[in-house]
């Protein structure tokens, strides 16, 4: 597939940062060179969007032993902010950020930002939904994750922004997420029913490797968001699905080659390319129960790394959909990271 235009490639940098400002200007200046479009942060006040009951969790981690241990160091100060927004500058590359609640609006809208993105969690928040719609300028554009939505819901939440541009993105709140679990057949259904001179259809990733990206690209996504870090050596939850520096300056390069996207995704199986809308098991134990990831913190090692291999010994393919030696077109090599 030839495509006109090249999507929009987001490096969305969660909480992979671990709340260290250092490692946060890192990223910035990673991404840039992988050739991201937009960086994409989060912002929340951790002490109202949790329970109590989630914060005082036992969770292991190098900052403590509860969930409120670890999750309040994430989050930045307006100084990091600052900090964070000028290196984004110096470096060429703008940003956006999911805002997690009310408190998080007010903070980012003093940003002027391009874009604002309202994460699946948020999704059927239908309060929520308006007040942004309330208070984000018209010439803003809305990011819009519909994991966990179906199709009626979906309809809703483009109502409440009919007078904002909207990127609408096909997400499986998965992670990671296997094979069989993408639904990339709902990208095309999305485009079929709610694609328009203000919509545009993308893709937000949470699987291992770079393979379902080039599928999702075929399959007509405009935007590919994936999840961003300096190393998958990390205790942070979600970081088996997050993409190094080289592997997300390949996903770029690669599509920039204009080279055929099918045979790199060749391996996926058919059940990749299933539609299904609504919220699955799985999705709901982290949209509705905020159940975050495996065992990230083993008993043999405070900072056991993910082995993005093992869950793929069998099937290598699976992996990280490197393109193959003997492609017919090689992409441009990557940078390594520093």
């Amino acid at each position: 597939m030839v495509m006109t235009t090249k999507p929009h490639f987001i490096a969305e940098f969660t909480t992979n940062h671990m709340g260290n400002l250092n490692v946060l200007l890192r990223m910035v200046e990673q991404a840039a060179r992988a050739g991201c479009s937009f960086i994409k942060m989060q912002k929340k006040e951790v002490e109202s969007f949790y329970s109590a009951e989630k914060l005082d969790t036992p969770f292991k981690s190098p900052y403590g032993k509860t969930y409120r241990d670890y999750r309040t160091l994430f989050e930045f100060n307006d100084d990091d902010f600052e900090r964070f927004d000028r290196h984004c500058k110096r470096h060429g590359v703008s940003w956006y950020a999911s805002v997690q609640d009310i408190p998080s609006l007010y903070f980012l809208l003093k940003y002027d930002l391009p874009l604002y993105k309202v994460a699946s969690c948020n999704a059927r928040n239908t309060p929520f939904l308006q007040e942004l719609a309330d208070n984000i300028p018209h010439d803003k554009t809305i990011v819009v994750s519909v994991a966990g939505c179906d199709q009626r819901q979906i309809e809703d939440t483009l109502n409440i922004y009919h007078r904002h541009n909207v990127w609408l993105q096909h997400c499986v709140a998965q992670y990671p997420c296997p094979p069989t679990a993408l639904r990339l057949g709902n990208i095309r259904m999305l485009i079929d029913r709610f694609a328009s001179d203000k919509v545009t259809i993308g893709y937000s990733g949470h699987e291992e490797g770079i393979a379902a990206s080039f599928a999702a690209i075929d399959q007509g996504a405009r935007i590919i968001e994936r999840h961003f870090c300096l190393s998958r050596y990390s205790f942070v939850h979600h970081i088996e699905c997050s993409l190094e520096p080289d592997e997300f300056k390949q996903l770029v390069d690669t599509v920039h080659s204009d080279q055929p996207l099918a045979p790199l995704y060749a391996m996926l199986p058919s059940a990749a390319f299933d539609v299904q809308f609504e919220m699955t098991d799985s999705e709901r134990s982290f949209l509705v129960d905020q159940t975050y990831g495996k065992k990230y913190i083993g008993n043999s090692s405070a900072f056991a790394p993910a082995d993005a291999n093992a869950a793929t010994a069998d099937t290598p393919e699976l992996g990280l959909g490197s393109v193959p030696p003997n492609s017919e077109s090689e992409p441009p090599q990557p940078t390594p990271s520093n």
